[in-house]
């Protein structure tokens, strides 16, 4: 569904949908509906969006986030029409196999059209970017048949029957989707589509013709990440100097020439020695992917701390003297955040970062990104660097948990996040399995989390303060995007 923001209150825009497991939904066009939850927020100020990066694909959503920064922000005008259901009539699905999570818009060919590209656990699809018309499919795993008439005995299966065991069958379809590699794919400016892997490698897919739109997909190349890296593959970024990017769920950071006849690695401070215990399903020092700045400045959150490192042209720097910095921050749950950095700021604008920490009831924390003021007195019992820090607790004094597994969308100085907490579990159940409830149980009452919440940082007074909360959204498994373009308002109030 796609809702639209005022400064003072969040109501529902045009459309509501329904998605079905192993399909896409076709009913609204491309780059409008980027995710099933899309965001209108208050124009600020010009300053508010990130440079734009060479490198990446000219479109809307090269990159899980939208852009290098992370800020899920795109320059697009959102709708802003009333809400209403969608009928059977106007719904049209097609099948892509499952677990397609996020998907990336090519940049414009020179005959004017673009393309889709998205990966799940069995296959890469490309798609044609207007007609949604499946245009080639690579199976990336052929010993599955991950089939319709299989997707739709999953639906039931887990849709429907005794309780205990429809929570099994979800349990198997989350760990089916942690088996894809496409969690957090990247789209280049020549339409070079990047998925990681488990095992370290980096696939580059493009047109098997180049400058061919509609030509099949062609696997351009692989690269299996040298030695001393270890790890999975969990996030890409692309510098703005062309390196290609990556950062591994054991704590190190790799760039690589677009030929990849150079790679530049470091592991991060505090990493594991050995490669991380795998066996939990929050598994990874790393989860999440990570920000950068033109100048280099590289924003990686782990289990504890958020690093900010420094990509100089050749090589990575934890060095203070070139403006790397280290932060711990609260994590008494253990699985530490669940979101992407978010930038705050540009231009003369404050310069910030932007995460959810690791308490049951998760805190929006805020970081200084460049050097600390020299009068920030700092806040009490924080890291000197914490600029903000605020509990998300939906404005209930009742909620004593609330968890997002998404990454803050940030706009101008507003910082807009969704409750992914599920209100209860069946007694039998470990808390650990909440993220099921969430991904596939979500829409069941019983395990439906609401709760939507928008922060605003004041530049003058140096404070973070809740802007507005709605309890009657639930988002339970949508990254939110925000349409930057809308004038309904203003962060600065």
């Amino acid at each position: 569904m796609i809702w639209n923001f005022s400064a003072g209150k969040a109501t529902p825009a045009k459309y509501t949908n329904s998605r079905k497991p192993g399909y896409r939904n076709t009913a609204c066009k491309a780059g409008t509906l980027l995710t099933s939850l899309a965001l209108s927020i208050s124009a600020a100020s010009a300053n508010s969006l990130p440079p734009e990066n060479p490198y990446l694909a000219d479109s809307t959503y090269p990159i899980t986030h939208v852009t290098s920064a992370q800020q899920g922000a795109i320059a697009v005008q959102g709708p802003e029409d009333k809400n209403r259901r969608l009928t059977d009539a106007e719904k049209e699905y097609i099948y892509t196999g499952p677990s397609h999570l996020i998907f990336s818009i090519s940049g414009k060919y020179d005959n004017g059209k673009r393309v889709i590209w998205s990966s799940g656990s069995d296959r890469l699809v490309k798609q044609d970017y207007e007609s949604f018309e499946v245009l080639d499919t690579v199976m990336l795993r052929e010993d599955e048949g991950w089939d319709e008439a299989w997707s739709e005995e999953r639906m039931k299966k887990v849709a429907s029957g005794w309780e205990p065991l429809r929570i099994y069958n979800a349990l198997q379809e989350m760990l089916r989707f942690a088996e894809a590699g496409g969690i957090y794919p990247m789209m280049d400016a020549d339409n070079n589509f990047y998925l990681g892997s488990t095992d370290g490698t980096i696939q580059v897919y493009g047109d098997s013709v180049p400058g061919d739109p509609s030509s099949t997909i062609s696997l351009k190349h692989r690269y299996q990440i040298k030695a001393p890296v270890t790890g999975k593959v969990n996030g890409f970024n692309i510098s703005y100097d062309g390196y290609i990017t990556a950062v591994t769920d054991d704590g190190w950071m790799v760039a690589m020439s677009r030929d990849f006849k150079e790679q530049f690695q470091i592991k991060l401070e505090g990493a594991p020695d050995e490669s991380y215990n795998k066996e939990d399903p929050l598994s990874g020092w790393i989860r999440n992917s990570f920000a950068m700045e033109p100048n280099g400045m590289t924003y990686v959150v782990s289990r504890d701390f958020l690093h900010g490192i420094k990509w100089t042209g050749k090589g990575w720097s934890q060095d203070a003297k070139d403006g790397a910095w280290i932060a711990p921050y609260s994590n008494t749950k253990g699985f530490g955040s669940g979101s992407t950095p978010s930038l705050m700021g540009f231009g003369a604008e404050d310069k910030l970062v932007v995460i959810t920490d690791g308490d049951d009831l998760m805190n929006l924390t805020l970081f200084w990104r460049d050097a600390i003021p020299e009068d920030w007195k700092g806040l009490p019992g924080e890291d000197r660097r914490v600029a903000g820090k605020i509990a998300a607790n939906m404005a209930r004094e009742d909620l004593k948990k609330v968890q997002s597994e998404q990454s803050v969308a940030v706009y101008g100085y507003g910082a807009v996040i969704v409750n992914n907490q599920p209100p209860s579990l069946p007694f039998y159940t470990p808390e650990i399995f909440a993220p099921v409830f969430v991904g596939l149980l979500g829409t069941e009452e019983d395990y439906k989390p609401h709760g939507i919440q928008k922060f605003v940082w004041n530049p003058e007074q140096r404070t973070l303060s809740q802007q507005w909360v709605n309890n009657h959204i639930s988002s339970p498994n949508s990254v939110p995007v925000i349409a930057a373009y809308n004038n309904m308002g203003s962060f600065e109030k």
